[in-house]
């Protein structure tokens, strides 16, 4: 687990793809290099979630995976894990066994709770698992006003991921009402691969959970706009990071295959092999996105051509 003061969730998270071999099994040792590429090119924590493709898993293999990157980290950087299920008795199992597996936090995505029910979810998680929870507001789309009860009536609750339709718009109104929660450091950060990371910035957001395979791009663009130069930020964002998105959408929005391949061809991975619906992007497209890395100074470029 990583030190208590490092606890504070914000600046560039990437969550993590699913380390698999051709057969489906889990590869452990390509899980870890992906780690140690994602801790040498700075990010600020770690995270399973549905880019891990965390739904698609078994019990057996989330703990597996959960404790071979919580030793990996070994307290370097906190570790946050995907803990939604289905049932709220579920989700508090999964969360326990973050816990017990060595994470430092666990981000539940409540849908399709809303309301009290939600509210009743996350109490119940921080009153039965000690550690800090992420609330992910993504297909749920609660309202800013039960997000904010969460928070007041679950302590552990230390950060929030708002990914939603309209998120940047949300993010304002929720760190607006965080300023009525004396005493504690809530912070919130945006998803969604970082597609609307400059209007989440300019509404209070002070972080983002995007695809791991530029990570140092964004962890750029993240202290440069937390310095208070967002002139910097904005263009480095405009000409790193919404190129790749706007060709991974153009290749039909396979990102998880795109940065499983991508990795697999640095050497990081020894396969791309995805468990959901997700097959190699048009050629055209994987030129583009090639010359495009190249031209880069992010470490995936670098290591792309050497």
């Amino acid at each position: 687990m990583a030190d208590q003061d490092a606890q504070r969730i914000a600046g560039a998270v990437p969550v993590l793809v699913a380390t698999f071999d051709d057969t489906g099994a889990v590869d452990e040792d390509s899980l870890r290099r992906q780690i140690d590429f994602c801790v040498e090119a700075g990010s600020d924590a770690i995270a399973f979630g549905m880019g891990t493709e965390s739904h698609m898993l078994t019990d057996p293999e989330r703990e597996r995976m959960w404790t071979t990157a919580a030793r990996q980290l070994d307290g370097g950087v906190p570790l946050i894990a995907a803990t939604a299920h289905a049932s709220r008795e579920g989700t508090i199992a999964l969360t326990q066994l973050a816990l017990d597996c060595g994470a430092d936090g666990a981000m539940v995505n409540p849908a399709p709770l809303g309301g009290d029910e939600l509210v009743s979810l996350f109490r119940d998680l921080s009153d039965q698992v000690a550690l800090p929870l992420m609330i992910q507001d993504a297909g749920g789309n609660a309202p800013a006003d039960v997000l904010l009860r969460a928070v007041r009536e679950a302590p552990r609750v230390n950060s929030l991921k708002l990914e939603s339709p309209g998120a940047p718009d949300k993010i304002g109104r929720v760190v607006a009402g965080l300023a009525d929660v004396p005493g504690r450091d809530v912070t919130v950060v945006g998803g969604s691969n970082g597609n609307l990371l400059l209007e989440e910035f300019d509404r209070g957001a002070v972080g983002t959970l995007p695809h791991p395979a530029i990570i140092d791009a964004f962890r750029a663009v993240c202290d440069l706009y937390s310095a208070g130069d967002a002139s910097a930020a904005g263009e480095l964002y405009y000409c790193v990071i919404l190129p790749l998105s706007r060709l991974t959408a153009a290749g039909a929005g396979n990102a998880i295959w795109l940065h499983k391949e991508l990795f697999r061809r640095a050497g990081i991975l020894n396969s791309a092999h995805c468990r959901i619906a997700a097959g190699p992007m048009p050629d055209w497209v994987m030129e583009a996105i090639w010359r495009h890395l190249h031209a880069t100074e992010t470490r995936i470029g670098r290591l792309l051509r050497a």
